[in-house]
């Protein structure tokens, strides 16, 4: 799995065969470079002033700090995101935008993707109420699985207890500015604070 993997109070960031740690010098890996596709390029050396970014719960979702094992996928339904969490996702320095309608994935595919690695949040948007069978199958595997999951759709729809239902402010931001921001550097900052921290 690419990803976040501890040995000790050490981290590693596996992405497919680059492997690096939050530390400016070699430190032997345990691990194997991950053999499953990688779709993220998280730099840890950029450098970046968080005060800058804004407090807010879609920004926390879209984090590519590793959730922990149980953790409930993120839903919202508020409209017209698409440019926000297009934004949002270069936290995890996408090389593909993690970003896909709901009705163009298959359930299996989507349980499979949610396993490939635990620092790059998975979207699915336009999900709609009567998707509520094959939302179900996903959200009964989301608690077992590395990767957030983060829901847009129908205010109808009912959901499991494995999601929870959020809001975000960024709609009110200018998006001039908020696309401006270096949201690469920031989400590597955040990963880079999560591992000195131990984890924690």
């Amino acid at each position: 799995m690419n990803g976040i993997h501890w040995e000790g109070d050490i981290a590693f960031l596996i992405q497919g065969e680059r492997i690096t740690t939050a530390f400016n010098f070699e430190i032997p890996c345990p691990f194997e470079p991950s053999k499953n596709p990688c779709d993220h390029r998280i730099d840890l050396r950029a450098e970046v002033d968080p005060s800058r970014f804004h407090a807010d719960p879609l920004v926390d979702a879209m984090s590519p700090v590793p959730q922990n094992m149980g953790d409930q996928a993120v839903f919202t339904s508020q409209h017209d995101l698409s440019i926000i969490l297009a934004t949002l996702s270069r936290m995890s320095s996408p090389t593909r935008l993690p970003i896909a309608p709901f009705w163009s994935v298959r359930p299996d595919k989507i349980i499979r993707s949610l396993g490939y690695t635990n620092v790059q949040p998975l979207v699915l948007t336009g999900v709609r109420a009567k998707d509520k069978r094959f939302v179900d199958q996903v959200l009964e595997a989301v608690p077992y699985l590395p990767r957030r999951l983060v829901l847009q759709g129908e205010p109808t729809l009912v959901l499991r207890p494995e999601a929870r239902r959020t809001t975000t402010t960024l709609g009110q931001v200018n998006i001039a500015d908020l696309v401006s921001l270096p949201w690469e550097a920031y989400g590597a900052h955040l990963l880079k604070q999560h591992m000195l921290s131990k984890g924690h």
